[in-house]
């Protein structure tokens, strides 16, 4: 019994033995499992403690960076919707209208009248700041800045009752330069605010366009207005706002002497309007007209671009009327335009049309003119020469006597407006009698009976019929003609600011040297002049004026005791003259040169333009310009194949000489008529030999046709070169050279010198103009 309670026991020893084996293999399986899993959700807990702490630190410092340095946070603008934008700084923070305006009174600023850029719908808007001049008395607010603000976005100003706006661009405002004001109105819109340091005058008005069929955006103009004496001049800037991309742009400059202000027309007939700025005083017209262009300094800027009357295509009838348009002539250029246009294959381009439109705007304005019932005579004949209807206006001047003698007295004193009109109209058509019939009464009155019948029987297919019915319009006058000896001066011209008295002789009649306010000096260096008796060149060496009464002495050899006046001519870019009188007050000698100075108003300035001749001065009297009609090579090859086989390949030679050609064979002659055959010359005896020489002028674009094979850039410096001219005898020598190396000649025109029968070329030098003549012993111009 004891022995199988022994088995018992030691049976159930082992059973128990291996249960509790079993469970401590349990038990160690499971103690391993619970130790990894609290690992994973340690570490995760800790990642999430963590990552809330820090969120909660972020927030907590993003806050006191909001609350004391808001411009550190700025980046997060950048990825919140607009209507939970951050105000950055005080200045930033959207405003009411009161508290806009209060803000700037308290910046001695008057808020102006503020403009909404959205058809008062409020959301946003224009506001001109005003300060107010000191020691001023009357109309003394100007604008100093343009502001447009925007109807806030962010959730938190939009629940507000009242409205507030951001400040979304600024822009300081400094009016125009006082010299641009008073200029003469040649000048264009872009040398508005090219003079730093001048006087300015300031804008006191801020008004919109009204025309809501503009290009997308908001366009607006500041305008101020200048008194002097019994006139005023009304000035003004152009702004355009571009809700695009927020920008507000000042576009244009302008000034008006007859008080109007801009305005948008229909004028080309495109989509958008054109900005006209009429600035027509009296019978001539001139109108400004700018196109809305796309820019290409920025995506969706706009600039004003204006329609001017520039070459664009090379069309030979096209040039004659460009020319006709810019001596003021729009009507003929219209009729020779509009013909043009009939019988065209292909229309002309964009650029052209718009400048067929810009004259069609101007002859309308020189018609209706002309139309209307004049009180007298003498104000019909000006407009309808004006307009060109020469016929029309002769019919007048023989109508009676008391027409003539009136029409006399305009014809008398004109200065140039008439007489550049008469001189184009016979360059393009040398035979129309009733424009030789106006050329021959205005130099007969200006310049002697003698001189003009001189002048006449040098034209083109007089016969003693027509020269007999010229004479009887002149003895209808039963005026004096003038027979007096006029001043006859020739010279080059810059403007000065600096005089100093002590340095020149004062003319008679002058007290002393002093100008208006829109007034200029000009400094004259004489090239030639004539003393009664025959022409004077510089150097003057052997002028030796007294020492006492010398005012008296340059008063009587350069002829300007009667009249004093001078005339100062400028080349614009686009090749027009433009001629402002000026008189002289004063005459300096010195080392032989001799030098006037004269007062006028201000003329453009074309120093930077090396296209374009330098400015010229001469007295009325003392040339006339002598522009025969062109013809083409191919046509002179024609006439006479010898001298253009001649003439071609010198003018090879010539440009291979001055570096402007390649050296190398001259081509064949079939080649070069090819290339050079559509270029103009002229026939005229400049060698007074009673033969027609040639004078061929080359432009650089006709050059740079040539150089086909050369690269780019040389292209671009041949085009930008001022044309130069070679002259060839009628046996194809060359006889007269702007091509010789390193020269810096260039023939400016070819003229008749008062008292002179025979040619003299006008040529351009380094610093100076010259005059030079044929001379038959040397077989040279000297």
């Amino acid at each position: 019994m004891a022995k199988h309670s022994r088995k018992l026991n030691q049976k159930a020893g082992r059973i128990n033995q291996s249960r509790n084996g079993a469970m401590k293999k349990s038990a160690k399986k499971s103690q391993k499992q619970p130790q990894w899993q609290s690992w994973l959700l340690s570490t995760l807990a800790l990642t999430i403690l963590l990552s809330t702490t820090g969120v909660i630190i972020a927030f907590g410092w993003i806050s006191i960076l909001f609350i004391f340095n808001p411009e550190q946070v700025s980046w997060l603008n950048e990825i919140l919707p607009e209507w939970a934008q951050l105000p950055l700084s005080k200045s930033d923070r959207p405003q009411t209208l009161p508290a806009i305006q209060l803000s700037l009174s308290q910046k001695n600023r008057i808020a102006g009248e503020t403009i909404y850029l959205d058809d008062q719908q409020q959301k946003s808007f224009l506001l001109p700041v005003f300060q107010k001049r000191a020691n001023c008395q009357s109309n003394c607010q100007e604008l100093v800045e343009l502001r447009v603000y925007q109807r806030s976005k962010s959730l938190e100003f939009r629940l507000q009752p009242e409205k507030y706006y951001n400040l979304i661009t600024q822009m300081s405002v400094t009016g125009l330069t006082e010299s641009f004001v008073k200029a003469s109105f040649g000048e264009t819109a872009s040398n508005a605010n090219n003079q730093e340091g001048k006087k300015r005058l300031s804008f006191t008005e801020v008004k919109a366009f009204e025309d809501s069929k503009l290009s997308p955006g908001f366009w607006f103009y500041a305008r101020g207005e200048h008194k002097q004496e019994d006139s005023s001049i009304v000035y003004g800037q152009i702004y355009y706002y571009n809700p695009g991309n927020s920008s507000l742009e000042q576009m244009l400059s302008w000034k008006n002497p007859n008080g109007q202000l801009p305005k948008w027309e229909q004028v080309t007939g495109s989509a958008a309007k054109e900005l006209v700025i009429d600035q027509t005083v009296g019978l001539e017209p001139h109108l400004q007209v700018y196109q809305i262009k796309s820019g290409q300094l920025a995506n969706n800027s706009l600039v004003l671009q204006e329609i001017n009357l520039q070459s664009e295509v090379e069309d030979f009838g096209y040039q004659k009327s460009l020319l006709l348009a810019r001596n003021g002539m729009w009507t003929p250029a219209l009729a020779w335009l509009t013909s043009l246009q009939k019988n065209r294959q292909q229309p002309f381009p964009e650029s052209v049309q718009a400048q067929i439109d810009l004259i069609r705007l101007h002859s309308q304005f020189t018609k209706s003119q002309a139309d209307k019932i004049s009180a007298s005579p003498s104000q019909q004949v000006l407009t309808d020469l004006i307009d060109g209807r020469w016929e029309k206006a002769l019919q007048i001047f023989t109508a009676s006597s008391q027409n003539a003698q009136e029409i006399a007295t305009l014809l008398k004193a004109d200065r140039g407006r008439l007489w550049n009109r008469t001189a184009v109209a016979l360059r393009l058509n040398p035979n129309r009698q009733s424009v030789l019939a106006w050329t021959y009464l205005m130099l007969a009155l200006q310049r002697g009976e003698q001189r003009a019948t001189s002048w006449l029987q040098e034209q083109p297919n007089i016969n003693q019929k027509n020269l007999t019915y010229f004479q009887d319009l002149l003895a209808k006058l039963n005026y004096e003609v003038t027979t007096t000896q006029l001043s006859q001066i020739i010279g080059g011209v810059q403007q000065v600011t600096l005089v100093n008295n002590a340095d020149w002789v004062l003319i008679p009649g002058t007290a002393d040297l002093k100008i208006t306010d829109n007034q200029v000096w000009y400094q004259v260096e004489v090239s030639a002049f004539h003393n009664h008796v025959s022409w004077l060149n510089s150097p003057f060496t052997n002028l030796n004026p007294p020492k006492t009464q010398s005012s008296q002495f340059w008063a009587k050899i350069l002829g300007i005791s009667a009249d004093p006046t001078i005339q100062i001519i400028v080349w614009l870019q686009n090749g027009e003259q433009q001629i402002n009188p000026a008189t002289i007050k004063a005459v300096q000698l010195r080392n032989g040169v001799l030098r006037l100075l004269a007062a006028g108003t201000s003329i453009p300035q074309t120093r930077n333009n090396s296209l374009q001749p330098k400015p010229l001065a001469l007295t009325p009297a003392a040339l006339e310009w002598v522009q025969p009609s062109p013809l083409t090579v191919q046509e002179l090859y024609q006439q006479n194949p010898q001298v253009v086989q001649v003439m071609l390949k010198n003018t090879w030679r010539a440009l291979q000489q001055s570096g402007d050609m390649p050296s190398g064979a001259v081509p064949k002659f079939p080649e070069m008529q090819v290339k050079m055959g559509d270029w103009p010359v002229q026939l005229i005896d400049v060698t007074n030999d009673g033969n027609q020489d040639v004078v061929l002028t080359i432009s650089g674009a006709a050059i740079e046709s040539l150089n086909q094979s050369a690269s780019i850039n040389r292209r671009n410096v041949e085009a930008q070169k001022r044309p130069r001219t070679l002259i060839f005898s009628n046996t194809g020598k060359v006889i007269y050279n702007d091509f010789r190396p390193k020269s810096q000649q260039a023939l400016s025109a070819i003229a008749h010198l008062a008292n002179d029968p025979s040619l003299t070329l006008l040529v351009e030098n380094a610093h100076k103009y010259s005059l030079k003549r044929w001379s038959g012993t040397n077989q040279r111009f000297e």
